[in-house]
């Protein structure tokens, strides 16, 4: 860990950045969390009641004499009067009140286990009696499990593995990653279990000392947070190992040894999933009886409408919040400008076993949306959203990255500063239309988020400033993550090219 740390902190510039660039990482998250009220998540009134529920019958939650139903606060049952309809504000919530106790009764919970129990278990720590108060201290928990653990797998990583971690989330969280990570949603976790479990796998193959030890716990912990979030996350993240294990493979002793690793994930996953009782509701929407003609019709309408579930992840047909903030153009198309030509470049650097994965890794991409759709009945832009593949995709740009070698992936200086623009453009258009949409309705366009504002947090701090300091925040993490990773593969590249002959005789 020491060697890792004093690599990271070669010169002092660098040092200094790199010390800065979580606290702005940190920084941008928090504005997106407060750009957005209680309950705008999809579905935040089943996950609010069931995380207010989790420990049982409570002075937050009671118990009722049907075993479907609980009564909790009015601020938790109904939160999203504003949903569907983004002309309206979630000034809305104004007439809610926000300290009263459990006297709604809702059926919408996770009381049957549905849904795994760990993510409804860990954020009920935090509830209390002011539901604003206990929302925004659970999203920035989440917040900071997103920083820390990205800050210990950065220090714990092999030097050539540090722009895998930066570019993955860089290219693939604007804007709905930046608005799922912030959010009250269980799927924060599938995306930060998926995202950064394969990463420490990867990481733990070729690592060893205390390194390793930190790398295997990351893994473990990755486990944890994705099949004890969402039940199809799962599946993602089992996925996700077997990159990372492909990646990694070699024929030694070490390495066999080192697949009990990614045994034990599997054992985890398949405890917590079977213990939620998950399989259930996996198949619950699935249809008994299907011809095969009708099945292979919706296997090829759905084939050729399921890249929008991909580009949707950008912005493109797919709005944020409960489906109804949409992006202007300008979002995705700079969005998905940055990763289509990253990903060229990242690609050129090249293997087999690499375009295995990649290859293995756009056939899921496609099949598993299209499968699920297909025996529930269903087509492309029904219930299927993109925020649920969302983590696999963070895995297949991430192993756009991988290099075996001497191979690195490096970027024009241009080209860099040209991505930065694109994804700090994108996000500063949708963080202010996220912020839009909830302080006055989408239909109040002006500059000033201040003016006629008809919601807004008890804070002193305005609209206007959350946006502008989160946008800053946000372009000055890419500023310095980005070139930082450019110079280390150029300083790489001279310590691997031989020494002039001259050199040698000296």
């Amino acid at each position: 860990m020491l060697t890792g740390l004093r690599s990271v902190f070669s010169r002092p510039g660098r040092r200094l950045g790199m010390i800065i660039a979580p606290l702005l990482v940190f920084a941008a998250l928090a504005a997106w969390a407060l750009s957005s009220p209680v309950g705008a998540s999809p579905d935040d009134d089943f996950h609010l009641t069931s995380i207010w529920c989790a420990t049982g019958d409570s002075q937050y939650c009671a118990e009722t004499d049907d075993a479907g139903t609980r009564l909790v606060p009015p601020a938790v049952a109904r939160p999203a009067c504003f949903a569907y309809d983004p002309e309206k504000s979630a000034g809305c919530q104004n007439s809610i009140d926000f300290t009263e106790g459990p006297t709604t009764e809702t059926v919408r919970g996770n009381f049957a286990g549905g849904y795994p129990v760990v993510y409804y278990g860990a954020m009920s720590m935090f509830v209390g009696p002011d539901v604003h108060v206990s929302v925004f201290m659970m999203r920035v928990v989440n917040i900071a499990l997103f920083v820390g653990i990205g800050v210990m797998l950065y220090l714990a990583l092999p030097t050539n593995r540090r722009q895998i971690l930066v570019w993955q989330w860089a290219l693939t969280t604007v804007p709905l990653g930046l608005f799922v990570l912030s959010s009250n949603n269980p799927s924060s976790w599938a995306l930060m279990g998926v995202g950064y479990g394969w990463l420490a796998l990867l990481g733990f193959y070729e690592s060893s000392g205390v390194k390793r030890i930190v790398l295997g716990a990351l893994f473990l912990l990755g486990a944890v947070m994705a099949s004890g979030s969402r039940s199809d996350a799962t599946v993602l993240f089992c996925l996700a190992v077997f990159a990372a294990v492909l990646l990694a493979m070699n024929k030694t002793r070490r390495f066999l040894w080192s697949s009990f690793l990614p045994v034990v994930g599997f054992i985890i996953c398949a405890l917590l999933f079977r213990a939620s009782r998950s399989s259930e509701a996996v198949t619950s929407g699935v249809q008994d009886q299907l011809s095969f003609g009708v099945i292979l019709r919706r296997v090829a309408l759905n084939l050729t409408e399921v890249p929008s579930i991909w580009t949707g992840i950008y912005g493109q047909s797919w709005g944020l919040g409960w489906l109804d903030t949409s992006m202007p153009a300008v979002v995705w198309v700079s969005s998905l400008a940055a990763v289509i030509g990253v990903g060229f470049v990242a690609a050129r650097a090249n293997s087999m076993r690499k375009s295995f994965v990649l290859v293995v890794g756009a056939a899921a991409l496609a099949m598993i949306p299209v499968t699920l759709l297909v025996l529930a009945g269903k087509d492309v832009g029904d219930d299927y959203q993109p925020r649920y593949l969302l983590p696999l995709v963070v895995v297949f740009v991430g192993a756009l990255f991988f290099t075996s070698g001497a191979q690195r992936v490096r970027l024009s200086r241009a080209q860099m500063w040209i991505v930065v623009v694109a994804l700090s453009g994108a996000q500063f258009v949708s963080l202010y239309l996220n912020t839009r949409r909830y302080v006055t309705g989408i239909d109040a366009l002006s500059a000033d988020l201040d003016a006629g504002r008809e919601w807004w947090w008890n804070l002193l701090i305005t609209p206007n400033a959350v946006w502008i300091v989160g946008s800053l925040c946000f372009a000055a993490a890419l500023a310095i993550l980005l070139p930082a990773h450019r110079a280390t593969a150029e300083v790489e590249e001279r310590d691997l090219s031989p020494e002039p002959t001259t050199a040698r005789a000296l």
